[in-house]
């Protein structure tokens, strides 16, 4: 068991969290070989893409075999042309052999790899991914014009795009390029010296590519584009222009102006009590679900860990380390003991799927690799822990003890807070 000394989050929500993801835990199906975890609720036990990938960012720090093999399932459904399902079924609606999911895959890939040194694993999972990301590289979702990556449905949040070829979102194209960059770091362990040069390639190609089509200079913000119209969709100002954040996609010269945008309480919460929302509250989109997900709308309002993960994450790598404790610790404890689907930023209630899995798995990744800022890399034979910590916790002691490191034992790490952090941490 994973202990916790945290103000404000008792043991058993802490513990909760985990056996959240236990209870979405599913027997093989579907070309599943491996135990794997489903979304949880009414959605079932089939496996889906994204939410049984995202689930395995926070359990790995309890059960890395279990993230392993779960994990190596997608190597067994993903098609020759190098697609992975949306979902075990893989049928939606005529759109068969042409949809996946906003590729969240290779992330996770990258954070439960680099904690082993099991080389023939890791081979089989960077074959993975160089196939899947030379598919979403293919003429099949890619524009010829301008080289962005164009999605539809779940491929991007808000999923109410269906015309292939036609809207080139934030959010995707930052996962793809962040793709690249984490094959590049792969193929660097691995000794492949031409992957690494091919891959880094590719990363700072679609850098450039994000940086020119997507961000609009009077706005200082990202959209997405409709590239068929060659137009800027300014009318859905979402929050995956802050995914940009990530990976430092986003050039120095214009973090300010993002980060001003981002902090203007007026849009999206930053200084509200439960977080940031999808939509700006100005939006004619913005909504606020109750009850059941109801598509695309859902993601124009609420409060998803989703979101709020990849910004946070994003803010850390560009060394923003006050902005990411921030979002990092208003999530957590909005999401603390109710790890809902999403949450209404007016009421702070869950909607949704009350016990769903990413919500359980993101919150356990905001503490440990966030506030915490705990880092195991196997590769490397390295532990790093570089804490980002929020204001509410200046003046006194957080801790957490027992986190897996896989072959390499469990980690205790004990925090002084304040702006002069004082970290000691043991390997057993």
């Amino acid at each position: 068991m994973i202990k916790i000394d945290f103000p404000g989050i008792t043991q058993e929500q802490f513990q909760d969290a985990f056996s959240v993801l236990e209870e979405c835990k599913a027997t093989p199906s579907h070309g599943f070989v491996n135990p794997f975890m489903g979304p949880g609720g009414q959605y079932g036990n089939c496996w889906w893409e994204r939410d049984s990938s995202l689930t395995l960012n926070g359990y790995c720090w309890l059960d890395q075999k279990f993230s392993e093999n779960a994990l190596y399932n997608f190597t067994l459904v993903q098609k020759e042309n190098g697609r992975i399902p949306l979902w075990g079924n893989d049928r939606v609606g005529d759109l068969d052999e042409q949809l996946s999911a906003i590729p969240v895959i290779f992330d996770v890939a990258y954070r439960i790899c680099k904690r082993t040194t099991d080389k023939a694993y890791i081979v089989s999972i960077y074959d993975m991914l160089r196939s899947y990301l030379h598919w979403w590289l293919s003429d099949i979702k890619r524009d010829k014009r301008t080289g962005l990556v164009c999605g539809i449905m779940e491929e991007s949040d808000p999923s109410d795009y269906t015309e292939q070829l036609t809207f080139a979102p934030v959010d995707l194209n930052v996962q793809i390029c962040c793709g690249a960059d984490i094959l590049s770091k792969f193929a660097e362990y691995l000794n492949i010296k031409e992957d690494v040069i091919k891959y880094k390639k590719i990363y700072f190609e679609l850098f450039d590519i994000i940086n020119e089509y997507l961000f609009d200079e009077e706005d200082g913000f990202y959209y997405t584009r409709n590239v068929k119209e060659n137009r800027l969709l300014k009318n859905r100002p979402y929050s995956s222009a802050f995914d940009t954040f990530r990976h430092g996609i986003i050039p120095a010269d214009r973090i300010p102006l993002l980060l001003s945008v981002l902090k203007d309480n007026s849009k999206y919460g930053y200084y509200d009590k439960y977080g940031i929302t999808t939509a700006p509250y100005d939006s004619p989109e913005f909504c606020e679900t109750v009850g059941d997900y109801k598509g695309w709308t859902s993601w124009s309002g609420n409060i998803w860990t989703f979101r709020s993960e990849i910004i946070a994450q994003g803010l850390r790598d560009c060394g923003l380390y006050e902005e990411a404790a921030h979002i990092a610790y208003q999530t957590v404890m909005t999401f603390n003991g109710n790890y809902a689907e999403f949450i209404n930023p007016s009421t702070g209630a869950g909607q949704g799927v009350k016990r769903y899995g990413w919500s359980a798995s993101q919150y356990i990744e905001l503490i440990t690799e966030v506030i915490f800022g705990v880092d195991y890399n196997a590769w490397e034979n390295k532990v790093t822990v570089c804490p980002c910590i929020p204001e509410e916790l200046f003046g006194g002691k957080v801790s957490i003890s027992d986190l897996s490191l896989g072959d390499a034992g469990s980690l205790s790490v004990s925090i002084e807070c304040g702006k002069e952090r004082k970290v000691s941490y043991v390997i057993k």
